[in-house]
């Protein structure tokens, strides 16, 4: 967080706030005295520069009246520690800092507030907004101030951005290195509310990197400070001390040129066959070939045939520049300068590959230990994906066994063991820590899918949904019982219509039954009345007949 104010630190320096040994060695290298307070008791003594490290970590500045503004108390108190025409310089963090947006809801008690809400944390400190602190510092009479914003934190600045360096332009986009910075958060959100590393692109578009950066690092004097052309400074990754560097971005009349010094100049740049040549080249504006990795990943349903296109182009590119356009094969032997032509360094000027970054020189390289550093590279950098197409295994292993395959230069067992052999041994060497990259790491490594964040009106939402969900089943209970109510109704009318029917049916066959019996019996009776004539005449017939043979004889004797 200091070497930017190198410069300014080669006088007497009070130390106050969370001083550690790293900090006062490194102060010593370049100041002629340095002094460390520990307490809040005015100093005898009056110095160049006081340095004032992260105020809220350190014990006794954390004591004072409760509710008191603490950090303007501070700020008077090193300002009062400093000789005419000093330099303070506040290393301290943003108020709103997007990083701890990104993660948790605001709670009051929490130590490592981030307020919003303008509250004060439970030590009475209230962290500063950018305006806030230049403000501060301009009302001390310190209105001389040279700004930088480190990423991905203060506690662990892999990157630092000069207040020059905030704009965006056709040259230079400081949100690059904010991103990069953001993936390697040991701290960090997390997947927490959205992406850190993809939104730092958005806020750098609206010129809020500096007003949302997680901390600020501020040398501010009454005295005019020397100019500085630096746009950018990069630390990366820690590594064995002999191959640590400070990557600076300087703005030169019509361009910007990248330098790379080592931070320990008095130590051999080769160990082990293992060469780092700290080159020095101009800036290739844009965006490196692994961002367009991260932007394929982001989405939900990506294939392996979206990747292998995407990792055509890099294998192209090594192709064009190592190879003369011939064909490439595991085996294919390469500069051993080519070890870093991986898709992080790979840009495109005017239309043609460029490689930057090349800083790395090996004794002995091959495109298969290439192919598979590049690809196990690209893959572990990505910060977050979506859920795969169907059939996709998210390991490493299985990745880059089918990019491999899919670029038609697939890897056998032994070629993949020997390459991630090699890595090995380099990554080792490099960083001095045993590093292990074999198969059985291969397989268990994997894509970090991306979860749903976190909201505070999740617990709400998911009471509303469950409401929303028992109405609709009781709305669809309803709707059935009505239907089977309907349907019971609907037969039974139809039941009752069938038996009307019946009725109707059956009156009109007792109708026709009776207008038969009635013709029956019509008829019977006229035949009975004729039958009861017929037969009363033969009886008179008879009757006369026998009547007959006892009527008296004319001559009177009886018959």
């Amino acid at each position: 967080m200091l070497h930017p104010f190198r410069p300014l630190l080669a006088g007497s320096v009070l130390v106050a706030g969370a001083a550690n040994d790293s900090l006062l060695a490194s102060l010593r290298d370049t100041a002629r005295s340095v002094a460390v307070a520990d307490d809040a008791a005015p100093q005898a003594a009056r110095f160049d520069a006081v340095v004032l490290a992260d105020p809220p970590a350190a014990a006794w500045m954390t004591q004072g009246e409760q509710g008191a503004d603490r950090l303007t108390q501070v700020l008077a108190w090193a300002c009062a520690s400093l000789r005419p025409g000093g330099r303070l310089i506040v290393v301290v963090e943003n108020a709103l800092s997007l990083r701890h947006f990104a993660g948790h809801p605001e709670t009051a008690s929490a130590p490592g507030l981030f307020s919003l809400e303008d509250r004060a944390r439970p030590d009475g400190f209230v962290l500063p907004t950018r305006r806030d602190l230049r403000d501060r510092l301009a009302c001390l009479g310190l209105g001389e101030q040279a700004w930088w914003f480190p990423f991905p934190d203060h506690r662990l600045a892999l990157s630092l951005l000069a207040e020059g360096g905030l704009v965006v332009g056709d040259d230079f986009d400081p949100s690059v290195l904010a991103a990069a910075a953001a993936a390697f958060d040991p701290d960090g959100p997390g997947e927490g509310r959205f992406s850190l590393p993809r939104a730092w692109a958005g806020v750098s578009r609206a010129g809020l990197v500096g007003d949302l950066a997680p901390a600020f690092a501020v040398a501010a004097s009454a005295a005019a400070l020397p100019p500085d052309p630096r746009l950018a400074l990069h630390f990366g990754h820690r590594r064995r001390p002999a191959f640590d560097k400070v990557v600076g971005f300087v703005r030169e009349t019509d361009a910007i040129r990248v330098t790379r010094t080592p931070l320990h100049p008095d130590l051999p740049r080769a160990v082990d066959g293992v060469v780092n040549r700290f080159p020095d080249e101009a800036f290739v504006p844009g965006a490196p070939w692994q961002v367009g990795l991260h932007a394929l990943l982001a989405r939900d349903g990506w294939t392996l045939a979206e990747i292998v296109a995407w990792a055509a182009v890099w294998r192209d590119a090594v192709r064009a520049l190592y190879m003369d356009g011939g064909s490439l094969t595991p085996d294919t032997p390469l500069p051993g300068g080519a070890i870093d032509a991986i898709p992080r360094n790979l840009m495109h000027r005017n239309g043609f590959p460029v490689f930057i970054d090349a800083e790395w020189e090996i004794d002995a390289l091959d495109f298969g230990h290439l192919l598979v550093r590049g690809l196990v590279n690209a893959f572990t950098d990505v910060p977050s994906c979506g859920a795969p197409g169907p059939g996709i295994v998210p390991t490493l292993l299985d990745l880059v066994h089918a990019v491999a395959e899919g670029l038609g230069t697939p890897l056998d067992p032994a070629t993949l063991d020997a390459a991630l052999a090699r890595e090995d041994r380099f990554q080792t060497i490099v960083s001095a820590v045993k590093t292990r990259r074999d198969r059985a790491w291969l397989a268990a490594a994997r894509l970090v899918l991306r979860t749903a964040p976190a909201d505070p009106r999740a617990e709400a939402d998911q009471a509303a949904d469950q409401a929303i969900a028992r109405l609709h089943a009781e709305a669809t209970a309803l709707r059935a019982e009505g239907d089977r109510r309907v349907a019971a109704v609907t037969e039974d009318l139809e039941e009752a219509r069938r038996r009307t029917d019946r009725v109707i049916r059956y009156a009109a066959d007792l109708d026709r039954e009776r207008g038969r019996l009635a013709r029956d019996l019509v008829e019977s009776r006229a035949l009975l009345v004729r039958h009861r004539v017929a037969f009363g005449d033969t009886i008179r017939a008879k009757l006369a007949a026998g009547l007959g043979r006892f009527a008296p004889r004319r001559d009177g004797a009886k018959r």
